[in-house]
């Protein structure tokens, strides 16, 4: 791993962790036990490296779900591992990092944005499969779905609105995945959500 790759991924771990605004330069620095100049060397500044950081990230989030849409078992059992681990993104992120680049970095937020809404690309035919197989129901506008489902996660990321003093994080992405599964799957397919979900519990 070469400087700028150990810098992106140091970075990204902060900025994640513990928000994009309360983490300089200085921090990013002192972390990876380099010198100020050294980083200013290899990023313009604060916003250059922040998009690499989330370009980064992008990249390595979409062909991981690739690699899942294409090497699960079924359909149903796709949808559901990309969606685990979208839990597990949400729980290592800092729901302030959403706020911090809508309010300070305005175009990396819609960078963020775009990409969330053209994730649905990789639904799609997905849910054309499952349709194919007999796992999804065909009378169900996909795109209306996946849309509302995006806006329950981005609701998550809303200190304001969520209410973290009754519910784990947890508790809410999982009542989403479950809901939106059943309520595209066919009889089938909610029997295959529910040998999933069983699977996952036993082997907790």
């Amino acid at each position: 791993m070469d400087l700028r790759e150990r810098i992106i991924e140091n970075a990204s771990a902060l900025f994640f962790q513990k928000g994009v605004k309360s983490m300089t330069m200085s921090d990013v620095a002192n972390e990876l036990g380099i010198s100020k100049r050294t980083l200013y060397e290899v990023f313009r500044d604060k916003e250059d490296l922040l998009e690499n950081c989330i370009s980064t990230h992008i990249a390595k989030a979409d062909k991981a779900v690739q690699e899942l849409a294409e090497n699960s078992e079924n359909v149903i059992d796709a949808i559901m591992r990309i969606y685990a681990r979208s839990l597990d993104e949400m729980r290592m992120i800092n729901p302030s990092v959403m706020y911090d680049l809508k309010k300070y970095h305005s175009l990396l937020y819609k960078k963020v944005e775009k990409n969330q809404r053209d994730s649905a690309s990789v639904f799609l035919p997905l849910l054309d499969k499952g349709v194919k197989q007999g796992w999804i129901r065909s009378d169900v506008n996909f795109e209306i779905i996946l849309w509302l489902v995006q806006s329950q996660f981005k609701a998550l990321m809303n200190d304001d609105y969520f209410p973290k003093d009754k519910y784990s994080m947890n508790e809410f992405i999982r009542a989403i995945i479950l809901n939106f599964m059943r309520g595209i799957a066919t009889p089938a397919g909610v029997k295959k959500v529910d040998d999933i979900v069983e699977k996952l519990q036993n082997n907790k």
